[in-house]
């Protein structure tokens, strides 16, 4: 069944938190996967199949990486969800996503202080040290993604979310009025601005201290989005 419009179908401030927030974790993604073995510090789906493959072929070493992302990532989440349960659940939706995405953009910080300092290619401590940090950073925002309430839109994995668009652009062609559900296109954007992180980051592969910052710069920019909402006294359920 299509995903039901909200009474309001127009562009705002959470949605344009989370499209910056999509575009951290595709130019994440990417920077790890060029930098840090071939690892992605949002998509577990992936980090299980190469763990999977990894082990299938008896390398450890390169299980491992996975592995640890995959931990990482967990660690954030659960963190998070710490957070919220204990601290931020009576704040506005706004402020506590906001207050979430502080404690990711901190790290992000220390990522790209860290990445200034490494000397490529990465590998031993500063590679797992690394992946840590950033699987970390985006399993906090796996959650504040998931405050945020937009349905179908995670901004860390869009399997489901592909499910969701292809499932509603099928009913909008069988069944009238024939046209996209508000919350589709909002699946369509954040997931076509992660591929549009991972582009810039591809194209700027060579700029290792500027790809770094990336990530950080749009954690930072969709905090001050969320923080201006709660200024202004919204709150999403």
């Amino acid at each position: 069944m299509a995903d039901v419009d909200s009474p309001k179908e127009h562009v705002d401030s959470g949605d344009v938190g989370l499209a910056l927030l999509g575009f951290a974790a595709g130019s994440m993604d990417a920077l790890a996967f060029f930098n840090l073995s071939e690892v992605f510090p949002s998509a577990m789906t992936g980090n299980t199949a190469l763990l999977g493959l990894a082990l299938g072929q008896g390398h450890v070493i390169a299980a491992s990486r996975p592995f640890i992302a995959f931990a990482g990532f967990l660690a954030g989440a659960a963190a998070a969800a710490v957070s919220v349960d204990l601290w931020l659940h009576k704040l506005p939706t706004p402020r506590a996503v906001c207050w979430l995405l502080v404690l990711e953009a901190c790290l992000l910080a220390a990522f790209a202080l860290a990445w200034q300092f490494i000397d490529l290619p990465i590998a031993g401590v500063g590679l797992y040290g690394l992946i840590v940090v950033a699987s970390s950073g985006m399993g906090i925002q796996s959650v504040a993604a998931r405050l945020v309430g937009r349905s179908g839109i995670t901004t860390v994995v869009f399997t489901s979310t592909l499910t969701s668009i292809v499932t509603s652009a099928i009913e909008a062609m069988l069944r009238p009025p024939h046209r996209l559900p508000f919350a589709t296109k909002r699946q369509i954007g954040t997931f076509l601005i992660y591929g549009i992180g991972a582009v810039i980051c591809g194209l700027l592969a060579s700029h290792g201290a500027t790809i770094a910052l990336l990530p950080f710069v749009a954690v930072v920019g969709a905090a001050g989005f969320y923080w201006r909402a709660g200024q202004q006294g919204k709150n999403w359920t």
